[in-house]
């Protein structure tokens, strides 16, 4: 769990938001004068300076594409559910099928490092797919997309539900990507092993799954097509 520590996250939250948003009204440039900026201290004059540009960026409605790439990553993430095994062990291409061929193969090679069939978990797979590896995939920063579509919600539509299935995406995507990230260190760190690698790995799949029906939510109330 130590090396865990050193994972950054992605400092993403509704709450966050508004409280950003609110802290911004409170000092807003357009209502103070050249006398009250003096007055303020410096991180209260930091938000009036700072804030007006941030705020007119993470306003923006999302494009067409930005929608579609939330829709693309689900897609990935629902792959990766359904071929688990396959998706997240890795085997010697060279294995005869007979030993190595199915899932069940696979996992139990991975597990007990099986001479005859030479597979490894690959938990930096599910970091992958949830966005965490690279600026370009569809997940990246997700959860600023999906706060910034707020104003595409049908005017009958629960914001508050909205706003809670976007929290706990963050909060349940971030567990998955630690959890993986701790999985992927399993037999490094003190007293662990494969088991520690698969035990991890199977925690960071329940956070997967979590994820993935947080994320159908948020896309039901979006004009997309899942």
């Amino acid at each position: 769990m130590l090396c865990a520590l050193a994972l950054v996250t992605r400092p993403s939250s509704v709450r966050v938001e508004r409280e950003l948003r609110a802290g911004a009204a409170r000092v807003a440039p357009s209502a103070l004068d050249r006398r009250s900026l003096l007055g303020l201290p410096v991180a209260a004059l930091a938000a009036a300076v700072a804030w007006p540009s941030a705020s007119s960026a993470a306003s923006s409605v999302p494009t067409r594409a930005e929608l579609d790439r939330l829709v693309t990553g689900y897609r990935g993430i629902v792959r990766l559910l359904e071929n688990w095994d396959d998706e997240t062990i890795k085997c010697d291409k060279f294995d005869s099928a007979d030993k190595c061929g199915s899932a069940a193969q696979k996992r139990a090679a991975a597990s007990s490092n099986m001479a005859s069939c030479s597979c490894d978990f690959n938990p930096g797979r599910v970091q992958e797919v949830m966005g965490f590896k690279s600026i370009n995939h569809p997940l990246y920063m997700a959860d600023q997309v999906m706060i910034r579509a707020q104003p595409l919600l049908a005017p009958t539509a629960d914001t508050d539900v909205f706003d809670a299935a976007v929290e706990a995406w963050t909060r349940k995507a971030e567990d998955a990507n630690v959890l993986s990230y701790t999985s992927s260190w399993g037999e490094a760190n003190p007293g662990g092993g494969r088991d520690a690698v698969a035990r991890y790995l199977d925690r960071s799949r329940k956070e997967v799954q979590d994820s993935a029906e947080l994320l159908r939510t948020i896309l039901t109330f979006l004009p997309v097509t899942i």
